[in-house]
């Protein structure tokens, strides 16, 4: 997907429409009218004007003179009846169901659609397919990638945990709709392939066999309603589409509660009904499923035990049917019931498929770099400067006649300036793809991609902050009048981990997924705190040295050291874990133990565990963005596990 594209995904194959967008890594539901699912029926004026998401309580209130149409997607493909008026295009019709939903979409994120992606019914051959491109066509669409219903519950279930492995089979089944739909898939490379169908036709639908059954319980025997409900006339239509409302907000209520009241036609009491009226009603239906599995798995030609899952988008208020799957398949069912469930699985399914955009492609908003901006980055190279001068000025340097035959200063802590200086670079180098250094691109000079800028950027932080580094132990050998050689490879040295790492971080970070960039770049962001609080333990801990003497003592400068020491290790804490419950066990612990072992001979020791720590830090970054940059195939990893297993049990040759 294109970066910055929008892809939306609406369910055709339930009883109502839903749909999901995905915007820039996020998904989110559609309110399609305030609603988070839409009826599918559409009211026709005499002008031809079409009025969508209409369920049959509405249709009751319009207009006799306007047609009613409870589901466009169930005339695709039929020949039109001859009538006294024309027909309507079932493509006209599902082009406004798909227009609706698309300025509802459109208007919720703010961008036009520029992928879709379509769950339609199993079964749905090249005819109705294309009738459904010419509908998206029409309503001003990019051309639909299409997943059948099964596929696409499988996918939402793979999201949830019911991953099956590859080459397994699963059993799914749509109760939701009429007429029910059974369905074996198997799991392939990148998705679902169909092995078998079975619809459970033959029996009317659910609310109209729990609608029979009230009727013959809660009336008598010459109530001219049970006619009605048998052999339905166009002059008790209204009293029909009455009673059947009327049931399916019953078992939607039954979802929740254990009765439901049921109103009745003109002048009949109200009677009540239970979750076991309706299993009762649907015994026809419940006594299909063994016979019908049975069939299905010959079909696909598997047994039972092949059968790695089973997925059932459950019929409101029919427990029963959870349980008669379960004895069929041996295999108790996942259940999804969500009402965006097709269209996030269907999204999940196709996303899949789709080479995900990456940062060298992507460009983030870039705003205007400000002093502000900086604040961070100069704090820690003015303590990394700060650091630096404190050794270099309070070296204990060694003369014989005008000649340094030997300098001692903390090396540890001019490491820690010279790794400061990298981590300076690279407070510079995490503003560079979100902030113009000058200037708006123009015609001739296009604005670099975010990739470019990460490489470019993360580049010249190894190569500068390398450098500074070395210039430091270059510069306090000159200082101290004595051979650079120890200083340089202290302040190189603990440098080097940081270069390496801001190396590695040009080189793979313009792989990174773009919808990925906004969490990495929040975690490359230096913890400028840490950071400072660490010099500001070393400089206490060197000052208490430098007043201190084994032979006199000076308890004002002990509690200085002591201070020191316990930021320093609070510090290393903080900076060496992300996780708020690990430092708030640590910090306090090292900041402790820190401060009751700090001595002269400690010192640098101390010192060179928050080196550790910050080494820790960097390869943590590193490892996740290449974790990004080069997701692990799970696929090709359980293949070769396979295969070694394999191998292994092969009998050894003679």
């Amino acid at each position: 997907m294109p970066s910055g594209g929008t892809r939306l995904s609406i369910d055709l194959s339930s009883s109502a429409i839903a749909a999901t967008v995905s915007h820039h890594g996020t998904r989110m539901p559609i309110l399609i009218d305030g609603r988070l699912t839409m009826p599918t029926g559409i009211a026709i004026t005499p002008t031809g004007q079409l009025y969508v998401g209409l369920d049959t309580t509405a249709a009751k209130s319009l207009p006799a003179d306007h047609r009613f149409v409870d589901n466009p997607t169930t005339l695709l493909g039929k020949p039109a009846h001859v009538t006294n008026t024309a027909p309507p295009d079932p493509v006209d019709l599902l082009a406004a169901i798909l227009r609706h939903v698309n300025h509802h979409a459109a208007h919720q994120v703010g961008q036009p659609v520029t992928e879709l992606t379509v769950t339609i019914p199993p079964g749905w051959g090249p005819r109705r397919r294309g009738h459904l491109a010419e509908a998206a066509s029409r309503a001003g669409l990019p051309s639909p990638a299409l997943v059948t219903a099964p596929a696409a519950l499988a996918a939402h279930a793979a999201t949830l945990g019911h991953t099956p492995p590859e080459g397994s089979c699963l059993l799914v089944c749509q109760a939701d709709r009429h007429p029910p739909t059974l369905t074996v898939l198997q799991t392939v490379s990148g998705g679902y392939r169909e092995l078998a169908t079975h619809h459970l036709d033959g029996i009317p639908d659910l609310d109209h066999l729990i609608t029979h059954r009230l009727v013959h319980t809660a009336t008598a025997d010459t109530d001219p309603l049970r006619t009605a409900i048998t052999q339905p006339a166009q002059d008790n239509a209204a009293n029909r589409l009455a009673l059947l409302e009327s049931v399916r907000t019953a078992r939607q209520l039954l979802i929740d509660q254990d009765r439901a009241p049921i109103l009745l036609p003109a002048s009949r009491q109200p009677t009540v009904i239970t979750r076991d009226d309706i299993a009762t009603a649907a015994q026809p239906l419940l006594d299909q499923i063994p016979h019908a599995v049975h069939q299905l798995l010959d079909a696909a030609d598997i047994d039972t035990p092949h059968l790695a899952a089973v997925v059932l988008r459950p019929a409101d208020a029919l427990p029963a049917l959870t349980d008669q799957l379960t004895h069929a398949t041996n295999r108790p069912p996942a259940l999804i019931d969500h009402p965006h469930a097709l269209a996030d699985g269907a999204l999940t399914l196709t996303a899949a498929h789709q080479p995900a955009p990456r940062a060298g492609a992507a460009r983030l908003p870039r705003v205007r770099l400000r002093v502000s901006d900086l604040t961070g980055a100069l704090l820690i190279g003015a303590s990394s400067l700060t650091l630096l001068l404190q050794a270099v000025l309070t070296a204990d340097i060694t003369t014989v006649n005008t000649w340094v035959v030997g300098a001692r200063t903390s090396l540890p802590q001019l490491g820690t300036a010279g790794a400061l200086a990298m981590l300076t670079a690279l407070a510079v180098a995490h503003l560079a793809p979100t902030t113009w250094l000058a200037g708006t691109p123009s015609a001739s000079t296009p604005e670099p991609t975010t990739g470019n800028l990460i490489r470019r950027g993360y580049l010249a932080a190894a190569v500068g902050g390398a450098i500074t580094a070395a210039l430091y132990g270059l510069a306090t050998g000159t200082a101290v009048h004595f051979d650079y050689s120890p200083y340089l490879k202290w302040t190189l040295g603990a440098a080097l981990p940081l270069t390496v790492c801001a190396t590695l971080i040009a080189a793979t970070a313009p792989r990174i997924p773009a919808d990925a960039l906004p969490t990495w770049l929040a975690l490359t962001r230096p913890a400028i705190t840490y950071a400072l609080i660490a010099a500001g333990g070393i400089f206490l801990m060197r000052a208490a040295l430098t007043l201190t003497t084994p032979i006199q003592t000076n308890n004002t400068a002990g509690v200085a050291g002591s201070l020191g020491a316990a930021l320093l290790g609070a510090a290393a804490a903080l900076t060496a874990s992300r996780s708020r419950l690990i430092r708030a066990i640590t910090a306090p612990g090292l900041a402790i133990g820190y401060a009751l072992v700090f001595s002269y001979d400690t010192s640098g020791a101390l010192i060179v565990g928050y080196l550790i720590a910050l080494t820790w830090w960097g390869a943590q970054l590193t490892a996740h963005t290449l974790r990004l940059a080069f997701p692990l195939d799970r696929t090709i990893l359980r293949r070769l596990i396979d295969n070694h297993h394999i191998q292994g049990d092969r009998p050894p040759h003679a």
